[in-house]
């Protein structure tokens, strides 16, 4: 039966990143690597990730740590490694070694470990001008094929490795839940009559005051202050012959909807000694209201 082998990421690291004693830095020899805005909210691999959906070059990336990010799938280095110095290797974040195999187990020396979430893999080859290559095969479905090679005079302290479309997956799908949230946050208005809005409604008893009333179609429309609908939301009653009735209203995006006009209403917010009462009238604002306002 011929079995199908999930897909290989041949990856051969060569940057030099670190200098032994008496040698100086290499020139970084990545070219088009992804330049992060450091205001961009996003993560650099997020950045980096939407880049390469845009333009479908996925790019290598430095962090500030100095460890060299590849794209999984879509890169061919090679990792240099120095006699008797450790590179480290990390794996994806929730990742777990499956497997691991070495060519030459003789004069390199590998071992594996953990750091928080991440897999761990720390090379050491025990000669210089030795070449072999490392099979990693793990937990999520990938195999990581790593060209080995060291050298006396240069070596990459720290590489590791982000997956451009699982990013892009992760963040599409973020988008897609904020898109529907908003979606269920904003109710749709009972329809208004553009000739038929009436704003003739005015407040008193409060430094902070509905934002908007109007009525239309015999309906009262409230538009409350963002600060109240993300705390505790006030209580309304219409008021009849001065006295508080309990009405049926509904909340609908940042409005309070009426189903039935009203001459006053109060809206009661907080409780207690910080218990505030704002009045609402219906009909155009009395002259020396408006000069004391």
């Amino acid at each position: 039966m011929k079995k199908t082998l999930p897909f290989l990421c041949f990856i051969t690291v060569g940057l030099v990143s670190a200098a032994l004693p008496g040698q100086s830095y290499a020139e970084n020899p990545i070219t088009n690597q992804a330049q992060v805005n450091k205001n961009n909210p996003r993560t650099m691999e997020e950045s980096a990730s939407l880049n390469y959906q845009h333009t479908g070059n996925a790019t290598s990336l430095t962090t500030d740590s100095g460890e060299i990010l590849y794209p999984y799938a879509h890169s061919h280095p090679t990792i240099d490694c120095a006699p008797l110095h450790l590179c480290v290797i990390h794996l994806m974040d929730h990742e777990k070694i499956n497997n691991l195999s070495l060519g030459d187990t003789v004069r390199w020396i590998v071992q594996t470990g953990e750091a928080g979430t991440r897999a761990v893999v720390l090379i050491k080859p025990t000669e210089d001008k030795l070449t072999t290559n490392l099979v990693i095969t793990t937990n999520r479905g990938r195999i990581y094929y790593l060209n080995l090679q060291s050298t006396a005079n240069h070596y990459i302290p720290m590489v590791g490795f982000y997956d451009p479309e699982e990013i892009i997956k992760h963040v599409l799908d973020q988008q897609e839940k904020i898109t529907e949230q908003q979606k269920d946050n904003i109710a749709t208005l009972p329809s208004v009559n553009p000739q038929d809005i009436n704003f003739d409604y005015w407040c008193e008893g409060s430094e902070t005051l509905p934002e908007r009333i109007f009525s239309s179609l015999g309906k009262v429309f409230i538009q409350l202050p963002t600060a109240w609908i993300e705390g505790k939301a006030p209580v309304l009653f219409i008021v009849e012959n001065g006295q508080e009735i309990l009405t049926n209203y509904e909340l609908n995006h940042h409005y309070y909807v009426v189903n039935h006009l009203f001459k006053e209403a109060h809206l009661i917010i907080g409780s207690g000694n910080n218990q505030k009462t704002i009045t609402i009238h219906a009909g155009k604002r009395p002259l020396f209201e408006s000069w004391l306002n």
